[in-house]
Parts: structure tokens; C-alpha cells; sequence
């Protein structure tokens, strides 16, 4: 490590310790705490900050029923089904819904202790939901909301796919989604944000695979175009540029307007004429031009963002993100999205076998030439969840 990124390490670590230290004294203030032992938090922060504030777990646990075949129908031909009702996602959300005067909506900020946040009565299925059921409707939830087939349909509107899925520019961050910055429905944005908090909170993924500018943004880090924005449009990144260092008979042959597009695709013009259209670029003016579509880009989908980070404000408080970073909040929501053998192997628990048994030994080598994909299938199929840390239990089958 030189000694410029050493200092550098240095400097971030005492903010994020001055940081811990003036959450920890807000909290006592705010909570009065006068308990000595209390004082222990401060080698736990991040628990302590979500200790305090939880709440009780509900008294009854919500039963939903989910019609997974007009949910995968809804899936093949999302046309057919505008407003998305029959989607997995719009299910869980009308069925959490309070159902009279007296029931209370969820508020998600119930101890990690609490592993099963709804019962699920899949329709025609038979499955009798002990955990798993639920698992696999948020697993079902999050294929919805990130599809992992680049060539399906999306079935609902709040994510679409960056560029970088399509373009040619970047052999990185090709399989994220973005904010879809035309849908304004926030107040569904705000139940994914409580959804995200309460995987935060707990054991739970929800399996969301946005680019690290995403995840910085929820986080509250500062982002910047050159450093950020490739993770999402890396052919635009370099595309403005170069334009703003290109020369003068280069730049003539380009035939630039005072015009751009959003990552979905929307044209948007910068500057018109009477008539409304956009007024040719003169190279003098590129560098303002490059400022403009940069401000755009980056600022795309703050409001959908806030709607995020609303609701998961309502489920974990402030001192926690301002603990986290971007990277953490990413595992803590969404899982490892690297699924090595080495980390499979350290969460299987054994039952009435041996692990240096032939069985076993011939089961992680097949794991072994497992794509990611494969292994994060294999992952859901005996766990329910797609991404790890997820408890797998080997066991000989001998009853």
C-alpha cells in the first residue's frame, strides 16, 4: 500500500470513527440511556442503532394467497396486464394491506429473531408455509422486479435496464437495472425501500442488482460522472468525453444538436429554436453542452431514489447508513452476489452424515463447475433464497 493510499485509508476510517462517536452521544441524549452496560454499543454500533429502533413483531402474522400461474402468465405477456395486478408483487402488496379500522400497515422494524414477515397460501399448489413459502415469494418478488434473463420481458415498471446491458463499450456491470425515471408511482417505491430495510434488519434478501452508483446514491455517497456513471452508461460516459476534448474538424463532422437521451431511451432537447427544435451545437459551446447532459444523467432518478430511501428511513434510522458503506448495504439487502464454493461450504450445517462422506464429496464437485448462476439456482432450489448468507442443511436421508 503507497503511502498517498494509506493516508487516504487512514482519513476515511477517522470520519467514519468521529461519525460512530457523535451517533452514539445523539442516541443517549435522545434515549436517555443510563444503564452502564448500554454503553457497550459503541463496539456494536450497528446493531445498537437497529436495536433501538425496532418494534414488536405483529401479533398476527399476515396470510396472503398468491396465484403463482396468473403471476407467471402476467410474466410472459406483461401486455396483457397494464397495471400489473396479477404480478407476484402487486399480490404481496394489496395483501399486506390493512383490511379494517383496526389493523395497522407493517411497519418492518421487528428484531432479525423474527425470520418469517407473512404466510403465503400458494393457490392450486398445496404447500403448507413454514418459511419457505415466504422465502421463495420474496425470491419470486425480486426475479419480478430484476429480471435475470436479459432478453425478458420487464413485467413491472419501477426498474428498467441500464445501457450497459445493451451496449458494446463496457464488459462490466452488463447485468444491472436503473431507476425507471417515467414511473411515478412512489409510494410503491416506498414499500421497496421498506422491504430493502427490512433485510437489512434481517436475515432476508431482496435481491436487487443495481450498479454501484445506485447503491451509492441509497447509501447517501457522494457519486461523480467519471468515477460513477460508467457502472451504468459507460458509451455515454465516454461519448461526452471525448466530445469535450475533441478538436475543431473533428467536431464539425459530428453534426451535435442541443440534444440528448435519458438511459431509457426519451429524448430530451437541451435548447430549440421557435419552432421547438433543438438548435445545432457550435464548438465553442460543447463544454457547456457536456455540463448540461451530465447534470441530466445524474440527477435522472432522484426523485425515485428519494421515495427509496423514505421508506427505508421509516424502517432504519439515519446513524445507520451513515455506518455503512455503499458495499455493506449492498450484502446486507441483497446478498453476495459472488458465490464461491469456500462460501457455500462455511454455511452447511451436516445432520447424520459425514462430510468427508463420498456423497458429499461428489456433491461439491458437481458445485465446483457450477456457474454463479447455477449455484445461485442450486442456492434457491434448497434454500429459497438466491444469494448468500443462506443456512443449507446436508443431511443422509435416513429416517
Amino acid at each position: 500500500m503507497s503511502c498517498s493510499e494509506f493516508q487516504r485509508k487512514h482519513t476515511w476510517e477517522k470520519n467514519r470513527l468521529s461519525k460512530l462517536f457523535s451517533c452514539a452521544i445523539d442516541a443517549i441524549l435522545t434515549n436517555s440511556l443510563y444503564s452502564a452496560n448500554e454503553y457497550v454499543m459503541v463496539f456494536h454500533p450497528l446493531q445498537f442503532f437497529l436495536d433501538a429502533f425496532k418494534c414488536r413483531r405483529p401479533s398476527d402474522t399476515p396470510k396472503l394467497y398468491i396465484n403463482r400461474r396468473a403471476a407467471m402468465e402476467h410474466r410472459c405477456e406483461p401486455g396483457n396486464d397494464p397495471d400489473f395486478k396479477n404480478s407476484i408483487f402487486s399480490q404481496i402488496y394489496e395483501g399486506l394491506k390493512p383490511r379494517d379500522r383496526n389493523s395497522k400497515c407493517l411497519d418492518y422494524r421487528w428484531s432479525s429473531r423474527f425470520d418469517q414477515w407473512w404466510e403465503c397460501k400458494f393457490m392450486s399448489e398445496g404447500v403448507i408455509d413454514q418459511g419457505g413459502g415466504f422465502r421463495d415469494s420474496l425470491s419470486d418478488l425480486s426475479e419480478e422486479l430484476c429480471p435475470v434473463t436479459s432478453d425478458a420481458a420487464l413485467p413491472l415498471p419501477f426498474f428498467i435496464r441500464s445501457p450497459n446491458q445493451v451496449g458494446d463499450d463496457s464488459n462490466i456491470h452488463r447485468d444491472v437495472y436503473i431507476l425507471n425515471h417515467q414511473c411515478r408511482d412512489f409510494t410503491k417505491y416506498e414499500w421497496i425501500g421498506q422491504l430493502m430495510g427490512a433485510c437489512l434488519r434481517g436475515k432476508e434478501n431482496l435481491v436487487l442488482s443495481f450498479p454501484p452508483l445506485i447503491w451509492k446514491m441509497i447509501c447517501g455517497e457522494r457519486v461523480t460522472w467519471t468515477r460513477d456513471y460508467h457502472t451504468v452508461d459507460a458509451a455515454e460516459v465516454k461519448l461526452i468525453d471525448q466530445l469535450e476534448t475533441m478538436d475543431k474538424e473533428t467536431f464539425s463532422g459530428a453534426g451535435r444538436i442541443w440534444s440528448t437521451t435519458m438511459t431509457d431511451g426519451t429524448p430530451v432537447e437541451l435548447k430549440v429554436d421557435g419552432e421547438g427544435n433543438p438548435l445545432p451545437l457550435d464548438y465553442d459551446d460543447r463544454q457547456e453542452y457536456c455540463n448540461k447532459v451530465r447534470q441530466i444523467r445524474m440527477s435522472e432518478f432522484d426523485q425515485q431514489i428519494s421515495a427509496i430511501r423514505k421508506g427505508l428511513l421509516k424502517t432504519v434510522p439515519q446513524a445507520v447508513f451513515d455506518l455503512l458503506t455503499w458495499q455493506e448495504l449492498e450484502h446486507r439487502i441483497s446478498g453476495n452476489p459472488d458465490i464461491t464454493i469456500e462460501a457455500l461450504k462455511r454455511s452447511v450445517h451436516y445432520d447424520d452424515i459425514e462430510e468427508d462422506c463420498s456423497t458429499v464429496k461428489y456433491m461439491w464437485q458437481a458445485l465446483e463447475k457450477f456457474s454463479t448462476e447455477d449455484r445461485s439456482r442450486f442456492l434457491r432450489f434448497v434454500t429459497g433464497r438466491k444469494r448468500l448468507p443462506a443456512p443449507i442443511y446436508v443431511s443422509s436421508g435416513k429416517t
